[in-house]
């Protein structure tokens, strides 16, 4: 049990020390969260927002070390115990002391960067940035295997339980049929200024809120889910199922032509949960005991996780890199899927895209393909040159995308997959610290 061995780490003195990259509203909580898990310190805070920053340290209680004390002296502060503050990644490296570093700022570029110079430092990376994991995830998790480091998404989000729910099913000896996040309401075409009351009202981020309610968060989440499982969206942005947890296994049956799959549903009484439909490898042997258990009638029985708790199992991911080289959910190889980016309104010639979360562009799951889409986690700051109708996909002969580290490190992903050659960490810091 994890948990047991973090105890039995606390009392001999052994603690794991977390650097948290970001100061909102999950940084804040996986502070807290960090401060009530034996073995575990929150000793190291990477935040653009030294004010924010402060602010998060102390709604937490605790007063931070400033970097201007220099490396050595900051390392010697974190091994007593204390917290630092910083505002570069790139600090990592001169750091020792630091064993697991969690990004949790959902920005597709400095995620990279931040995982980077991670490895460089032979540091672990739990990544809660999914927005970064669907762009250039392959490529992170093969630089974190030759840097001997893992490179994992998090327990606690969607992806992460969706990944232990089907390595769950299988391990019992049965055929994951489709993984399924759960989503309530869906509004493609919101934006900062429609979604402005729910987001002050739930104190969270005006952008992040806008991604969970037209989709592209959920949608860049099963990217992940994909890319870690092989398991393929049926079309470009998923069935959707409206239907209720009564109702889930007909309607999902009626709705998929096939298996293998990744999916969502709309609205029902999930909650907050995530679920994996699956089916006997041998069904008249497996049929009469699932039965019994109460599992249903088959050939598909359902199997429903009713709560994602983020910042709160987030620790459980660390445990597990830092103790047992272990990743929760990580890309396989080549990835098999990527965020379509579409857009949310006309969007005339010379309009420069914000990205994710924003007034012109939202994001759709798809197979990998030969066509040359706009990855959503490469849209903002690219120019339109081709004028778009509304939800019409966007290709990268529609836009003037400007030279960029993260760009490069994507085509390197290309490349590395494509045509066999290698991956170099030390040119993609480089790239990234010369931006």
């Amino acid at each position: 049990m994890i948990f047991r061995r973090l105890q039995e780490a606390e009392q001999s003195g052994r603690h794991i020390r977390v650097a948290v990259v970001g100061s909102g509203f999950v940084a804040r909580g996986l502070i807290h969260q960090l401060k009530l898990t034996p073995g575990m310190t929150p000793s190291l805070v990477i935040a653009r927002s030294a004010e924010r920053a402060n602010m998060m340290l102390q709604t937490n209680g605790i007063e931070a070390v400033d970097e201007e004390v220099g490396s050595q002296q900051l390392d010697d502060m974190v091994r007593e115990g204390k917290t630092a503050l910083v505002s570069e990644p790139s600090i990592l490296s001169e750091l020792s002391s630091i064993d697991v570093v969690v990004e949790a700022t959902g920005d597709t570029s400095f995620g990279a960067k931040v995982a980077l110079e991670a490895f460089a430092a032979g540091c672990h990376v739990v990544s809660l940035n999914y927005e970064t994991d669907a762009t250039v995830g392959p490529i992170l998790k093969v630089l974190a295997d030759q840097s001997g480091v893992v490179y994992t998404g998090s327990d606690g989000d969607q992806p992460g339980v969706m990944q232990r729910l089907v390595e769950y099913v299988e391990g019992i000896g049965l055929e994951t049929v489709a993984a399924i996040n759960c989503k309530g309401f869906l509004d493609r075409h919101a934006t900062p200024d429609s979604i402005r009351p729910w987001a002050e009202k739930q104190k969270t981020s005006l952008h992040m809120t806008t991604a969970f309610t037209d989709g592209t968060k959920m949608n860049v989440e099963n990217v992940s889910v994909a890319n870690a499982t092989g398991l393929l969206p049926e079309v470009r942005g998923m069935h959707g199922v409206e239907t209720t947890m009564a109702d889930a296994l007909t309607d999902f049956r009626s709705a998929l032509s096939g298996t293998g799959v990744v999916d969502y549903t709309l609205g029902g009484d999930f909650g907050s949960g995530v679920f994996v439909i699956a089916t006997g490898a041998h069904e008249e042997l497996a049929a009469p005991y699932l039965q019994y258990l109460k599992m249903g009638d088959g050939p598909w029985y359902l199997f429903f996780r009713p709560w994602h708790l983020v910042q709160f199992e987030t620790p459980i991911s660390i445990a597990e890199a830092a103790l047992d080289n272990e990743p929760t959910i990580a890309p396989i190889g080549a990835p098999v899927a990527e965020v379509v980016s579409l857009a949310k309104r006309d969007l005339d010639v010379g309009t420069v895209i914000d990205g994710i979360g924003g007034y012109d562009v939202y994001g759709e799951i798809d197979k990998v393909s030969d066509s040359t889409w706009l990855p959503i986690g490469l849209a903002p700051g690219v120019t339109v040159t081709r004028k778009l109708a509304k939800d019409e996909p966007i290709t990268l002969n529609d836009v003037d995308v400007p030279n960029s580290a993260l760009w490069t490190l994507l085509s390197h992903q290309t490349q590395h997959f494509e045509a066999g050659t290698g991956a170099d960490l030390d040119s993609m810091r480089r790239a990234f610290n010369s931006a």
